[in-house]
């Protein structure tokens, strides 16, 4: 292989993982300054490009070709990221199912990761996740991922579906039932604390239900979440497992 054939392969490879590197977490975030992220996503390229496969079918004669493939490498990266986006936000999710039910819903903070208004638990849920992905070496999964997708689908290779309508949908089902099951103990909770309250406002009319109901919610929804606290570790880690599950089931079908 030449000296233009193996810049093209780095080329090539470079527009994947930068792709891959604009979702994903830790990586994707935007607190993360620019010129960082292409050094770590140049370094890794470098790593990568002896261990990638290419297609036989690879033949770039113009750069206008040079350029479709290019694209299409970050398009593959951005599915890569997009996988792991919607498996993510059930976290965002279980943290705003929480924020409405104890009175934190009109309280945001900036997120870690995009840099938007999120609710404070979406955002102290989030936050804890990605200190498990550090903790679990998760980082270290995810570039392996990125190593194994280049075997999976090669460099060149662009019989690729890109439209998995169905996976997409079956991806937003699974994000948000794990939201649900995270943020259930405090829902339940909650609503078993409303449910009470009115019982009580019929057993005595003279009690303001709404003065006393929003501080016992507060109270009760804090206790159960430090409860709950310790068992969000390995449910951070299942969440993870699953994400890099679906990610080597659409490379593997696509």
């Amino acid at each position: 292989m030449d000296i233009l054939e193996n810049a093209i392969i780095l080329f090539l490879v470079f527009g994947r993982i930068s792709g891959i590197f604009l979702l994903t977490p830790i990586f994707g975030s935007r607190n993360i300054p620019l010129p960082l992220k292409i050094g770590l996503a140049g370094m890794l390229t470098m790593i990568a490009s002896p261990l990638v496969s290419y297609s036989d079918n690879l033949n770039i004669i113009n750069v206008y070709q040079l350029l479709y493939y290019i694209l299409f490498e970050f398009l593959i990266g951005l599915i890569f990221g997009f996988i792991a986006l919607l498996i993510l936000n059930g976290i965002y999710l279980a943290g705003v199912m929480v924020d409405r039910s104890i009175g934190f819903s009109i309280v945001s903070v900036m997120s870690v990761q995009d840099e938007g208004e999120v609710p404070i638990t979406a955002n102290f849920y989030y936050t804890i996740a990605l200190l498990v992905f550090l903790a679990t070496n998760m980082h270290h999964t995810l570039i392996r991922a990125v190593i194994y997708s280049f075997r999976s689908v090669p460099i060149g290779y662009d019989n690729i579906n890109l439209l998995f309508v169905d996976k997409v949908v079956e991806l937003l089902r699974t994000s948000f039932v794990l939201g649900f099951k995270m943020a259930a103990p405090i829902v339940i909770t909650i609503f078993a604390t409303n449910v009470l309250m009115g019982i009580l406002s019929r057993a005595m009319p003279q009690m303001n239900v709404f003065i006393v109901g929003m501080p016992l919610n507060l109270l009760i929804g804090l206790i159960t979440l430090l409860v709950v606290l310790p068992f969000y570790f390995g449910i951070f880690n299942n969440i993870f497992s699953i994400m890099f599950d679906y990610i080597q089931e659409v490379l593997n079908g696509t």
